[in-house]
């Protein structure tokens, strides 16, 4: 568990969640990451790191659940990495999972719902899963702060919401936002959205209790600048 009094990263969020990106630089965005899963090296990269480092987090989150436990995935590209979970009945939204199914076909889990939609748009029934998981995608959507409002709306009473997230130093967060402000098309090549760790577990805790929090990344991560942090968060009592 991560004290929020002892953690290294600042309060300041680069903008509020709520403060969406533009749909046209969110789109550019959408092309740039359909490029990079092209290389099946990335794939079999991401993959890779889905068993070495989520894996061993995610299982113990979920086996007390049922086998038949109905499970949501946002953003899960090609990699699908709740299927390595082998439990629960699965669905997966992501904007370009039609594409990523042509791209790799028989890759992908054969077994499961697949949503081609941003996680926005999605329409589905109240307290329909048990758990919700969310990696390392909230940076990328068009409107974090509306992605959050239909976890909320979807998750069981009970459920789980497991989200991780990049998370930068306040500097770091802030020369970002200018960077955004000065060429605005420049997010393009990194990510849409930079958080630092408070800001993101502030939004976090406006729609839920933050159960247990883990760091994912390896230590050698980017110039030890960001980490990423796996939150596991449940409705408020």
């Amino acid at each position: 568990m991560i004290s929020q009094t002892t953690h290294q990263y600042e309060a300041r969020p680069h903008r509020a969640l709520y403060h969406a990106v533009s749909k046209q630089l969110w789109s550019i965005y959408q092309k740039r990451v359909f490029q990079f899963w092209k290389n099946e090296r990335a794939l079999q990269s991401r993959q890779v790191f889905s068993k070495r480092y989520y894996l061993p987090l995610l299982k113990p989150l979920i086996q007390a659940l049922p086998d038949d436990m109905s499970l949501l995935e946002i953003g899960s590209g090609p990699v699908c990495a709740a299927q390595y979970l082998e439990k629960g009945q699965q669905t997966y939204i992501d904007p370009l999972a039609d594409d990523y199914r042509k791209l790799f076909p028989g890759v992908m889990p054969e077994k499961a719902i697949y949503l081609p939609l941003m996680a926005e748009k999605m329409e589905l029934p109240e307290n329909a899963f048990d758990v919700v998981l969310c990696l390392d995608t909230i940076s990328d959507v068009h409107n974090p702060e509306l992605v959050m409002h239909k976890v909320h709306h979807v998750l069981k009473y009970d459920g789980l919401f497991i989200v991780s997230m990049d998370l930068w130093p306040g500097w770091l967060a802030r020369m970002h936002h200018v960077l955004y402000r000065v060429i605005p098309v420049l997010p393009q090549f990194n990510r849409l959205y930079s958080y630092t760790y408070n800001g993101f577990s502030n939004t976090l805790t406006r729609h839920f209790d933050i159960v247990s929090e883990e760091v994912i990344r390896p230590q050698f991560s980017w110039l030890l600048f960001k980490k990423e942090i796996l939150f596991v968060c449940k409705h408020k009592r």
